[in-house]
């Protein structure tokens, strides 16, 4: 292992698998967008540059995680807030309790007070947060419906294109 040079074991590190893993559910990266928005986006510029209600609370604020679960809820059910009720309400709230947020405040992205249920951004959250703005785009590229790993082998290709 001593040949391999350091930017090829990089990518074995504990750290980055665990990057990975957080991003795998769909519910973390909500949080982790959620969160990040509130830290990095300043309410002024966002209410005159944009139509979309703002989150409750400033950015960068404390939130709590029945907040949390009803905004999961409105993005993954696309309802307004007073529609983020009932089963799927209880649902989210459930599963951030039992298993999101305690892997997000593992690893350094939130800081989860489980006593008062509130959630605040913590060191890594935006580190986090790039990684999965950077990869979102490349992973619909990469598997979108319309692309098959046969449109680029050459031997489907047909032969009036090649040389």
């Amino acid at each position: 292992m001593d040949d391999i040079p350091p930017e090829i074991t990089q990518y074995t590190q504990q750290s980055l698998s665990d990057i990975h893993h957080a991003l795998q559910a769909s519910r973390r990266r909500i949080i982790i967008g959620l969160l990040s928005y509130r830290t990095l986006a300043s309410s002024d510029n966002y209410q005159q540059e944009s139509s979309q209600p703002l989150p409750e609370g400033p950015p960068g604020s404390v939130a709590s995680v029945r907040q949390l679960a009803r905004e999961v809820v409105m993005i993954e059910e696309n309802v307004s807030r007073d529609h983020a009720t009932g089963d799927p309400y209880h649902n989210v709230y459930t599963s951030l309790i039992q298993t999101h947020l305690s892997k997000l405040h593992d690893l350094g992205v939130i800081i989860y007070d489980d006593d008062r249920q509130q959630v605040a951004a913590d060191q890594n959250l935006i580190p986090v947060a790039m990684v999965a703005a950077i990869t979102s785009p490349v992973a619909r590229f990469l598997f979108h419906n319309g692309l098959t790993i046969s449109q680029f082998r050459p031997d489907t290709l047909d032969d009036s294109t090649t040389d």
